[in-house]
């Protein structure tokens, strides 16, 4: 979510965030515990120590320094170290992963270290682990030192078997040669393997391990987390910020969950253009047309505006032999199409145009309660009637001079047949006025409108705010670009709109009309 759907949602939501914010403060404000439970108590306990060597130079086997941590985790240490600690052999790795053991490579230094919860525990852990590691490391070494010693002796011995098998074939031949090599060749490695069992016998342990300091368990406390200010006013205050913080991210979760098109924006982004009028949403309105020559307010001009709109639009389209025709359509029922093709009619009859408004809505016809009150008898035809009758006698008169209204809902036929009629008429009908607005059902619920769509010189898609649909918006919106290539205008139903005194001034006129949008247009 970008920052400005953020900062929408949290204009229409400000009151949950609002509520969390005062229930935080209010809980953060509350006298503190009297008991709280800051601090944790555990002990830890390290075993050091030195890495020396029997050589009088101080040689160190590189490779086993390295080798020292594995043998103190892994192996046979753990498992002596259990058994020392009067467990089984089976439970030394788990002991193992309880200590840390750290080799210092350039002071010789070995540490095992542990945290327990009781002093007693961690220094018999740690120094378990150390004596274990001590002596095996010492076993380790002898027994490495006594299998080399032992090859040795073997291979002394085979090569002191060939010399005294050569010795006794140069009594035989004193002078061969080749005799004479073999014995010098085994003499040579008989003195170097002697050498080495020597050298090895000598120095029997390569490194040791001398304790510097056995386990002593030091006490340490630890906080079990943030406490909380001694402060009530502190406390409020914090409380009142994050209760804001979590009423904030509510206000978005909600504003995402939100199905219907609620900011002007939001309208804008759907239909892929600027709105070209808003209709602000007036209650206390009682009568059908929001338009009469002697009412100017905003709501009335407001349709005036759109009916300027449409009519600027329609003078750069080419010039054509017949009336250009208006087609109101929503996405939903309830967005007030309806209201707005009556008073686009009437606004257009203003300018001294003669209009025919279409009822394309026959599965809610509402269009005629609008602009003939008592309502108009039915028209005595039948659907088959409609391809001879005159279109003069299809035409119903309205108060309003100019004005006449089309409508075939009265016709006993299926709604998709009474718009494939009404379809077949209007090309004639665009020959006898200058303008003609068609009031037609929801493109996103009927499939009756696809049949007016292709006659249509100028689409006023309706989205009203707080009721249309998102979704439903967003499919009228591809269908309309996929199927129709005439001029496409938003009017947005119910946008926020400045009262301005200007208005004040001039007369109004008395109060007509019904409340925008609503009812079933």
């Amino acid at each position: 979510m970008n920052t400005t759907s953020a900062l929408e949602a949290f204009r229409r939501f400000w009151w949950i965030a609002l509520l969390f914010a005062l229930a935080g403060g209010v809980l953060g404000a509350l006298p503190e515990p009297a008991t709280r439970a800051d601090t944790v108590t555990s002990y830890q306990a390290s075993f050091s120590l030195l890495i020396t060597s029997d050589d009088a130079n101080g040689v160190y086997s590189n490779t086993l320094v390295n080798q020292i941590k594995t043998f103190a985790t892994r192996g046979e240490v753990p498992k002596r170290a259990a058994v020392s600690l009067g467990q089984s052999e089976t439970s030394g790795p788990s002991l193992a992963a309880q200590v840390a053991v750290v080799v210092d490579t350039a002071s010789l230094e070995v540490n095992i270290a542990t945290t327990k919860p009781t002093g007693k525990s961690a220094e018999d852990l740690v120094n378990a682990f150390g004596d274990e590691l001590v002596t095996y490391l010492a076993e380790v070494q002898d027994d490495t030192n006594n299998k080399r010693l032992a090859k040795l002796d073997l291979r002394a011995d085979a090569l002191k078997e060939d010399l005294v098998g050569i010795q006794e074939q140069l009594l035989n031949s004193p002078d061969d040669a080749v005799l004479l090599a073999e014995l010098d060749s085994a003499s040579r490695q008989y003195s170097s393997v002697t050498e080495q069992y020597a050298n090895i016998s000598a120095n029997t342990s390569t490194i040791t391990l001398a304790p510097l300091e056995r386990g002593t368990a030091i006490e340490v406390t630890q906080s079990a987390g943030l406490s909380a200010p001694k402060s009530r006013t502190t406390r409020g205050l914090l409380g009142f910020i994050v209760g804001l913080a979590v009423g904030a991210a509510v206000a978005i979760v909600l504003s995402r969950l939100d199905r219907r098109i609620r900011s002007r924006s939001h309208s804008e982004a759907i239909f892929g253009g600027a709105v070209s009028t808003s209709i602000p949403d007036v209650t206390g309105s009682n009568t059908a047309l929001e338009v009469s020559p002697e009412r100017h307010d905003q709501l009335s001009d407001s349709y005036r505006t759109l009916r300027s709109v449409i009519t600027f639009s329609q003078a750069s389209l080419p010039p054509k032999s017949g009336a250009h025709i208006t087609l109101v359509v929503s996405a939903c029922s309830g967005d007030g199409k309806t209201s707005i093709a009556a008073n686009l009619a009437a606004a257009l009859v203003e300018t001294g145009k003669r209009v025919v408004a279409v009822n394309a809505d026959f599965r809610r016809p509402t269009l005629v309660k609008r602009l003939i009150d008592p309502l108009p008898a039915p028209l005595p035809y039948a659907l088959e009637d409609l391809t001879t009758v005159p279109v003069r006698y299809l035409l119903q008169r309205t108060p309003v001079a100019n004005l006449v209204l089309l409508d075939l809902a009265t016709v006993k036929a299926s709604p998709g047949n009474l718009a494939r009629a009404t379809a077949r008429v209007l090309p004639e009908i665009s020959k006898m006025a200058d303008a003609i607005v068609i009031d037609s059902s929801p493109i996103g619920v009927t499939a009756e409108v696809l049949d007016l769509l292709p006659l249509a010189d100028t689409v006023v898609v309706v989205m009203r705010l707080d009721h249309t649909l998102a979704s439903a918006a967003q499919r009228t919106m591809e269908m309309l670009r996929t199927l129709s290539d005439a001029t496409l205008l938003l009017a947005l139903v119910g946008d926020s709109t400045d009262r301005s005194p200007y208005y004040e001034y001039g007369h109004r006129g008395p109060r007509r009309g019904l409340k925008v949008g609503t009812g079933q247009g």
